[in-house]
């Protein structure tokens, strides 16, 4: 009797498996995501944004030398409950991290939402840093905080000026990553594309939402020039409307070029 071979069914089974799988992990993120922040909106006190990092120490009292509880990131949402500290020390702030974390910072490592104070302080932060991403960062913050404010238009200037001046650098970075790769002198522009706009030094700025473009002319990274679109959007009569349609039309030639 002759016997049927049948063809193997194993690397099919692995798929089978692998897409479930990876649908499952794709919603836990998003799940994770969708309830970060609405944990951040749930927050008991006055929603506020950590700015500087070098002063925020969550602690357990109103002193420095207080015991530490974790140190907080540029822009984590916190609620401020109560403002205080000794007579003579610096401003603190007792906030809610999360519903149940607690713990005191510095007031200057803050900006509360809507203050004018706070705005102007923000402001002259992003203007006084040497640090592009930095710039960027807390520009976004500035834009989204105080979008009511007359710093929020100079505040997304100011951050697409921040990314413009960083696509240099990080091109530079982009192209001596490939050619430590050895990547081919040969390889396909669309290749090149990929490979370019995948260069981890531009993570970060993904995760702040500040994303680039590929010229491939010009064999560089260029800034989208998102900022200076939601400006012109937003806020069409600022003084600053036509400094932005200056800089996305250059954004736009540069492109063409």
């Amino acid at each position: 009797m002759k016997l049927c071979h049948l063809a193997p069914v194993r690397p099919v089974i692995r798929c089978s498996l692998l897409i479930p799988a990876l649908l499952a992990a794709l919603c836990v993120s998003s799940a994770n995501a969708q309830n970060a922040a609405r944990r951040a909106q749930n927050l008991p006190g006055q929603r506020a944004v950590v700015i500087d990092e070098r002063l925020s120490a969550l602690r357990q009292q109103p002193d420095v030398k207080a015991p530490l509880l974790q140190r907080l990131r540029r822009g984590r949402v916190i609620g401020i409950s109560r403002i205080g500290g000794a007579k003579d020390g610096p401003v603190y702030c007792l906030v809610a991290v999360t519903r149940r974390t607690r713990g005191w910072i510095l007031a200057e490592a803050v900006v509360r939402s809507g203050r004018a104070e706070d705005a102007a302080r923000l402001l002259r932060m992003i203007e006084e840093s040497a640090d592009d991403f930095t710039r960027a960062r807390l520009a976004r913050i500035c834009a989204d905080e105080f979008r009511n404010t007359a710093v929020a238009p100079r505040a997304l200037l100011l951050l697409g000026e921040a990314a413009e001046a960083a696509s240099a650098r990080l091109t530079r970075e982009a192209r001596k990553r490939a050619r430590d790769a050895g990547e081919a002198a040969t390889v396909s522009q669309a290749s090149r594309r990929d490979y370019l706009l995948n260069h981890t030094g531009l993570d970060r700025w993904n995760r702040a939402g500040i994303t680039f473009d590929y010229e491939a002319q010009a064999d560089r990274l260029a800034y989208d020039g998102a900022a200076y679109r939601e400006l012109l959007r937003k806020y069409p009569r600022s003084d600053e409307a036509q400094k932005a349609r200056e800089r996305l039309e250059s954004v736009r030639s540069a492109a063409k070029n």
